[in-house]
Formats: C-alpha cells, structure tokens, sequence
C-alpha cells in the first residue's frame, strides 16, 4: 500500500494481466460512464468501499478477491444525469495525466482532493477532505498502528 496510488484506471484497448483483473463495461454504456465510474473508484468514497472489501494479509499488502470485486458497491453510472456524467468526465479529462501521490500520502495530495471536490460537486455531497484525511491514517493505508500518528 506505500507505494500504490490508484485502484483502477481506463484502457484504450483490452488488456491481460496476472495480478490485476480488467473489466469491461455492460452493453450500452459508454465511455463517459467509465470514465465516471474510475474517478468514483479513486475518489475516497471508491477507496473506502474498496478497502473495506478487502482480504487480510499482513503488512503492505492487500488482497482483493474476484468474488469481492465482482460484488464491491459502486457509484451506479446508469443513474447519473446527462450533467453528472458531463461533470465527472469533464473531471476525469482534466485529471487523468496528473500523477497522483501514493494512498498515505492522500490527505495532502492536491489531485486527490480535485477529483474528490468533482465526485462531491457531481452527486451534490459535502466537502470530502475529512473522509481524505481520515482514510490516509487508517492503519492499512498508512502502515502505522493509529496510536502512534499523532
């Protein structure tokens, strides 16, 4: 987890590997859903239902089960006004080519705040830096037992 800074991202083309899974999409969504759906999933609100769906393991590693993934709660896109998707992909184009600091460092990093600001600002929910702020010290993410962070 010290060194991992997304959960998911959006390929041009299909793409095979051992130790991530891809997904694709259902019929009649379109890439303005997905790329919706990845902002939502590396915005606190994605990282705190994807953690909490995790396997347990010990130190910085983290397992997450197919079964899990294919059952993980997410940001139903097939709901989303024609402005909320315009909003998060209009998000998502402004901010997928900046680098994003690894997930103990998200309470302070600036792209992070962006697209939660833009999640927030789409579904009309409160400012969610203190959700940042808390989910960056949560033992699994920070690898520090939280009586030791001050």
């Amino acid at each position: 987890m010290n060194t991992q800074r997304l959960v998911a991202v959006l390929m041009s083309q299909p793409v095979l590997s051992n130790v991530w899974w891809p997904f694709t999409l259902k019929r009649g969504l379109t890439r303005q859903h997905a790329k919706s759906l990845v902002l939502w999933l590396n915005s606190s609100l994605g990282l705190l239902l994807s953690f909490g769906n995790r396997q347990e393991t010990r130190g910085a590693w983290v397992s997450f089960k197919k079964q899990s993934l294919g059952e993980l709660p997410v940001l139903d896109v097939r709901r989303l006004s024609a402005r909320q998707l315009r909003l998060l992909e209009q998000a998502f184009d402004a901010l997928c080519g900046q680098p994003l600091l690894p997930l103990p460092q998200m309470a302070h990093d600036p792209v992070r705040a962006k697209i939660d600001a833009a999640v927030a600002q789409a579904l009309g929910l409160p400012d969610l830096t203190p959700l940042r702020e808390q989910l960056a010290r949560e033992p699994v993410i920070s690898l520090q037992p939280l009586r030791q962070r001050r």
